[in-house]
């Protein structure tokens, strides 16, 4: 590493939009020519030239012979080290170098260049010593634990047919359906239509409004075994399927069955099968713990996400584009992916795309700003992450994800994860400083 102290460096700084800044370096003539010196007794000591033993050729015959490689690696070298001294002497923020040009080196071995690098964004740090936020805390109580025993109950229940009585609200219809839109099978009216609401064969639908789409099980209600209805359901504006909403949906129905359900007691038998060793009361008990447990986490998710929330209200910056776009396409993949898992097609998702492409850009905004925000923080408070923070991180990838530690080390050294990787960890850390300067005046919660 150069000296640099004995030299004096000119570096012009130029601020540009998008967080970008122009860096103008001069590098005085005496330490170029001295690092070329150096440079080129390097090549003097190391390179092979016919009828000289090697470092025995002449410093004079290497400098003509080798003169790019010399000049190639010398600029390599200065450009390299005076430019992160450059950054340092500044105190720049910088994410990323975009470009380096101009480089020139005159006769007189003064050396220029141009380098323009991409920053953090630069905004006066609130105060985060005491952060006022209202959140509701959510207390648990006996309802919440029936609605988890009552899921664990679920894979235990019977059906026992009926046979004696039309079809009531809460049954189990097990039906043939299709819909038809315009006089046509739904399908070919519409072949973006989820399948469900085209049509199935010995389907079981639940007697509920929240099934198939609204209306449907209501106009069920009353039909016996075989019986077949044809009725008209007028789709609401809001119906999430959106080609579909608004409009109307002819369905002719055949009933074949009509089944009700039953929950098992829960007693020390079941709960035996439900958790090898346990009890009814047990349990019980065990759940409880688990709900708040829960419970406890959510509020302190929430209690730091108020936290930046309430900072951010507080900062406004430019943010470097780039940085947002990445962190945009990611967003977009996501909502894609989770639009995907519910059944919403492609040409769905395309009819969609300005407003999908509009949240995502927000929600990127506020993230972007946000990371900057508690790196800032985190740099203020000197918090820092250490190779076993690092170790743990790795470690709790590994069991998530069931790949083999050593796999995953050398899956984010090939693609220059440890970084970001630190940086998420520096992130949480600067996270729950922020929760513990958080003053929380608690909400009611609705059960």
């Amino acid at each position: 590493m150069l000296s640099w102290t004995a030299y004096l460096m000119n570096v012009v700084v130029e601020s540009q939009p998008n967080c970008q800044v122009t860096l103008q370096v001069e590098l005085p003539s005496d330490l170029v020519s001295k690092e070329w010196q150096t440079v080129a007794r390097n090549f003097q000591r190391n390179v092979r030239i016919p009828g000289y033993r090697p470092g025995k050729a002449p410093q004079s015959l290497v400098d003509t012979r080798f003169a790019k490689d010399i000049r190639e690696e010398l600029t390599s070298k200065l450009l390299r080290e005076s430019l992160n001294d450059a950054i340092r002497e500044k105190n720049l923020r910088v994410l990323s170098v975009s470009q380096v040009e101009s480089v020139e080196i005159d006769e007189d071995k003064t050396m220029r260049y141009r380098a323009t690098v991409l920053t953090a964004p630069e905004f006066e740090l609130p105060d985060y010593s005491r952060i006022p936020v209202d959140l509701a805390k959510e207390s648990v109580n006996e309802e919440h634990i029936q609605r988890w025993l009552d899921q664990l109950r679920e894979p235990h229940a019977t059906y026992a047919p009926v046979e004696d009585r039309p079809l009531a609200e809460g049954d189990y219809a097990v039906v043939t359906y299709a819909g038809r839109l315009a006089g046509q099978p739904l399908g070919e009216a519409e072949p973006t239509a989820p399948a469900q609401l085209q049509g199935r064969r010995n389907a079981w639908i639940l007697m509920n409004e929240n099934s198939l789409a609204p209306g449907f099980s209501k106009a069920l209600e009353g039909m016996n075994v075989n019986d077949e209805r044809v009725f008209t359901l007028d789709l609401p504006a809001e119906f999430p399927v959106a080609v579909l909403a608004g409009k109307p949906l002819e369905y002719t129905v055949t009933l074949h069955a009509i089944n009700t359900k039953s929950l098992p007691e829960l007693d020390d038998t079941l709960a035996e099968k439900i958790e090898p060793g346990s009890t009814a009361e047990k349990l019980r008990q065990t759940i409880r713990e688990r709900i708040e447990n829960v419970a406890g986490s959510q509020f302190e998710n929430a209690k730091r996400q108020a936290a930046v929330k309430f900072l951010l209200e507080k900062v406004n910056c430019e943010l470097p584009a780039q940085v947002v776009e990445r962190e945009m396409a990611g967003i977009l993949r996501e909502i894609v992916q989770d639009n995907q898992v519910r059944g919403v097609s492609d040409d769905e998702l395309r009819k969609h795309q300005d407003e999908l492409i509009g949240a995502a850009q927000q929600s990127a905004q506020d993230r972007v700003r946000g990371n900057f925000l508690l790196l800032r923080i985190a740099e203020k408070e000197k918090i820092e992450v250490s190779e076993q923070d690092v170790a743990q991180r790795v470690l709790e990838m590994a069991s998530r994800y069931q790949i083999p530690v050593n796999k995953l080390v050398k899956d984010l050294q090939r693609r220059d994860g440890l970084g970001p990787l630190r940086e998420q960890i520096l992130v949480g850390k600067a996270l729950d400083l922020l929760a513990s300067n958080v003053t929380v005046r608690e909400t009611s919660a609705a059960s």
